[in-house]
């Protein structure tokens, strides 16, 4: 078993200084998700040296970001909901501009194909076009690579949609905003957890907004490919 194949089965945490955590969800050749819950007085300030491309998302708060480079240095301030690229091999420091932050880091170093336009260069709803996607989802793209894209999607309230799996895609799933349910094959539905949820290639689910007001939420697809999607639909009697 290659070591850097590892599929987390469960979420795991390590202390960046109690009570600031580092928890990794998923990690694959293809994806690999985690979380970081910062706090001020733990962690004030945090740095990053990746070998691969690493797109870090927002979830709460506010940070001040700063990347060297062999060239020059750029800085930005981030803000909850927003995104940015921290290209591979270059020095990244933040430092926490509010009492605590929570981010996510996503990193696909088999298939990202980021550019130097996409280094430090903020994304979010405000930045991009908007647009409708299966049963009129309003969809934001990050970011779109050959075959995966990180995006934000909104579930109008009361949403349902009918069961389906993806061939080859796997999927990570986080609101951000409400609670969200996924619906399995037995049409059996679960709150999905706060860290998000993996859902491999294969798997049925449906997503379900049952509360009276829109959710936002964070969807991250790998080996995404034209009529990947395949509904299952209820057999007539």
């Amino acid at each position: 078993m290659n070591l850097a194949d590892h599929n987390t089965l469960a979420p795991t945490s390590y202390s960046l200084g109690e009570p600031s955590k580092h928890t990794i969800i998923h990690q694959k050749n293809d994806l690999f998700v985690a979380h970081e819950h910062l706090f001020q007085n733990a962690t004030p300030t945090r740095f990053y040296h990746h070998q691969a491309d690493t797109f870090l998302f927002i979830m709460k708060g506010e940070l001040y970001l700063q990347q060297s480079t062999p060239k020059n240095e750029q800085e930005s301030v981030l803000k909850k909901h927003q995104g940015i690229w921290l290209k591979a091999l270059t020095i990244n420091s933040i430092t926490l501009l509010s009492p605590t932050v929570e981010l996510c880091l996503i990193r696909m170093p088999s298939t990202t194909n980021t550019t130097k336009n996409d280094a430090l260069k903020k994304v979010s709803s405000g930045t991009v076009e908007s647009t409708l996607e299966r049963n009129k989802i309003k969809t934001w793209p990050l970011w779109k690579g050959v075959s995966e894209h990180i995006s934000l999607e909104l579930y109008p309230p009361y949403y349902a949609e009918t069961l389906y799996y993806q061939k080859m895609a796997t999927q990570y799933f986080l609101p951000l905003n409400g609670t969200i349910y996924i619906s399995n094959e037995q049409k059996h539905s679960d709150a999905c957890p706060d860290l998000g949820r993996i859902i491999p290639n294969k798997i049925p689910r449906a997503i379900l907004n049952p509360s009276a007001e829109s959710i936002t939420a964070l969807s991250v697809t790998v080996q995404q490919h034209t009529k990947g999607r395949v509904l299952l639909l209820k057999k007539s009697k």
